[in-house]
């Protein structure tokens, strides 16, 4: 008799990795590639990061190997579009042969249309702060959109809460902008984009699925003390809330990326015991917090990245376990969590640290850009296969 699973999902639940184009793509006419030289933490530059643009039948056919039904990738918008309403064929052609080669292989692929890179023309146009640039981004999508074909779920853009944030407000990813008034105008036009998105992608196809993947974080204030509880409360609308009320009724999923637990305000912050290579605090209680508060959404919920960076391996199992039990702990307290894709599929160029950090299920060789299995997929491997563990 097989085994009984302690942790088993619903039927049809999406098992997946994630990658991003830039980072296993590696750099083309965007703004990270000018920006990369001098200001990467390891001083690398993405270069062909894992050559995935060419190798993309090779990777697909990794995803397959640990069973995975679902893949969420994106697509370079400056390698598509790398000069004003100008549109590569060719390049298109290569992303439409990536979803074609998915549906072959049994995979849902689920598409990114924007992750954190902006092609250089619409950077220095002045980049999201431009009143033009929701406009600018419609452009692209209504190409993808009546161009694109047999592609269900697609993801608008990935995290833009943060990436605004760290662009615009902190001011330490391109264009490197700093300040309470460029932030705002970023987050703003990330929205309009968004919502303009969502209408033209429904245009072409109503039956379709559009999203974004927003970078989830469990907060709990640091003490019982009202300013803790009040910045808490605070912090939590403005990252986990804020896009999702701001862009109300267009959504047909909530995208989750989950990495992060903070403990907020004044009073003694609880010794940190676990930590991955980066030194991000792992917390799987936080991730059943982020999604208990999902439900009143009232919509499915794709998780769509949920990693760690660990060299030696060591964690990664235990961490896939750990966040999965409270993955099935929320869905039988009534969270309608409908897939969960790991970041990621193989070690690839980790923004502003470089190659350094290392994600991958996959390992993958800076010299030969051989990819190999690290342990820990063959858990997640099996986890796929039986639909739980």
């Amino acid at each position: 008799m097989p085994k009984k699973l302690d942790y088993s999902f619903p039927k049809n639940f999406l098992w997946g990795t994630a990658t991003s184009s830039h980072q296993i793509e590696g750099g083309t006419l965007n703004d990270w590639t000018i920006w990369e030289p001098g200001n990467i933490a390891d001083n690398s530059i993405s270069g062909i990061a894992c050559d995935s643009f060419r190798r993309f039948k090779e990777d697909i056919a990794l995803a397959k190997k640990l069973n995975n039904n679902a893949y969420r990738f994106s697509i370079e918008w400056s390698r598509l579009e790398p000069r004003p309403n100008y549109f590569d064929n060719k390049v298109l052609a290569v992303y439409q042969a990536m979803i074609d080669e998915c549906l072959r292989q049994k995979i849902e692929p689920i598409v990114t249309l924007y992750h954190f890179t902006v092609p250089i023309w619409f950077a220095e146009a002045g980049g999201w702060e431009n009143p033009a640039a929701p406009q600018a981004f419609n452009n692209y999508v209504t190409y993808l959109a009546h161009n694109l074909k047999n592609l269900k779920f697609w993801c608008t853009i990935n995290e833009p809460g943060l990436y605004a944030f760290n662009a615009y407000g902190q001011g330490v990813w391109p264009p490197q902008r700093f300040g309470l008034s460029p932030w705002w105008k970023a987050l703003n036009n990330l929205i309009k984009a968004h919502r303009l998105a969502y209408q033209t992608i429904h245009l072409t196809n109503k039956r379709c699925l559009v999203g974004i993947a927003n970078n989830s974080q469990a907060f709990e204030p640091a003490s019982p003390n009202f300013i803790a509880r009040q910045l808490s409360t605070w912090s939590k609308f403005w990252v986990n809330d804020h896009f999702f009320k701001k862009t109300a009724n267009c959504h047909d999923y909530i995208g989750l990326n989950y990495y992060f637990h903070n403990s907020i305000g004044p009073g003694k912050k609880p010794k940190i015991t676990w930590r991955n290579d980066m030194g991000w605090e792992i917390n799987p209680q936080g991730f059943y917090q982020v999604l208990i508060d999902a439900k009143k959404y009232n919509l499915p919920i794709y998780i769509l990245e949920n990693g760690l960076a660990d060299a030696q391996d060591i964690n990664r199992q235990k961490f896939i376990e750990e966040h999965l039990i409270m993955v099935h702990r929320a869905i039988q307290n009534g969270a309608p969590i409908k897939g969960y894709f790991h970041w990621s599929l193989l070690d690839n160029f980790e923004w502003k640290w470089g190659f350094t950090p290392k994600f991958g299920l996959y390992e993958v060789d800076r010299q030969s850009l051989q990819r190999r299995p690290r342990q820990s997929s063959r858990f997640y491997a099996k986890v796929c296969k039986n639909n739980g563990f």
